[in-house]
């Protein structure tokens, strides 16, 4: 079995042991898997701020045959942040080949008048561009989960491969989105003031909208700014909510149950 190709970028004062910590940490990783690993990319972040609790992060991604399996984690130190990463990868690789193997299990199709949601699905298709005075929000979506931390609410968005969450933040009380940048790290939305920084190394980012507005406003924003998705918070219900482009071009709605 061929060594796993391994990328590792430092920031700040990190020490050549924690290099080889990481490298040694991913390289083991392959024995999860049956197929080839294609390639490891490791930030090794060393905060220089002496008023953060967890100054140290750590954050991967690997390529498993063009799928990106990701993680990301931060600690008091870089030793434990490592640590914390290449736990998680393995949690998330575990799932992901359990997922596989349930999968090759089931049959292709489901039976007649069966439905499976494992079934296999033909990939979706790009999201069309529909004129601004035809979009409407045409589907409401709720979620039911209790507080989470912001290491929860990265795994759970790491599971769902969705492209971000929405989630009650429990050291807070508030609802926030954690999302993938387009530079693949990890973003996380509050509204104003954002936190001066975020466990599990995810970005703090204010949001766009810094006052609760009604859903129509929220969808004229979304009809002027054009972007993926939006949160805000609704002025009818003091909660977090979430519109966002679906691949028919008309808009869905998350909001708390």
């Amino acid at each position: 079995m061929s060594p796993i190709n391994i990328d590792i970028t430092t920031r700040g004062a990190v020490s050549p042991r924690a290099r080889e910590q990481a490298l040694e940490k991913l390289s083991d990783l392959e024995m999860v898997v049956k197929g080839p690993i294609l390639g490891a990319r490791v930030v090794l972040t060393a905060e220089a701020n002496p008023r953060i609790a967890t100054p140290a992060r750590a954050e991967a991604e690997i390529d498993l045959q063009g799928r990106s399996i990701r993680a990301r984690a931060a600690a008091p130190s870089m030793d434990a942040a490592v640590d914390d990463v290449a736990e998680r990868l393995h949690r998330h690789l575990r799932r992901y080949v359990d997922r596989l193997i349930t999968r090759q299990r089931e049959p292709a199709q489901p039976g007649p008048g069966e439905w499976s949601h494992r079934s296999w699905s033909p990939p979706r298709p790009p999201t069309f561009l529909r004129p601004v005075g035809e979009r409407e929000v045409i589907r409401r979506k709720s979620f039911a989960y209790g507080p989470m931390s912001v290491g929860e609410a990265a795994d759970a968005l790491e599971d769902l491969d969705h492209d971000f969450f929405l989630f009650c933040e429990a050291d807070t009380g508030a609802d926030a989105v954690l999302y993938w940048r387009d530079d693949g790290r990890l973003a996380l939305l509050e509204a104003a003031p954002a936190r001066a920084h975020a466990g599990d190394g995810a970005i703090p980012e204010p949001s766009r909208l810094q006052e609760p507005i009604e859903p129509d406003a929220a969808v004229a924003e979304m009809n002027a700014v054009d972007h993926r998705f939006l949160f805000f918070q609704n002025a009818r219900t003091g909660r977090g909510n979430v519109i966002y482009r679906r691949y028919d071009g008309h808009y869905g709605l998350i909001e708390p149950a």
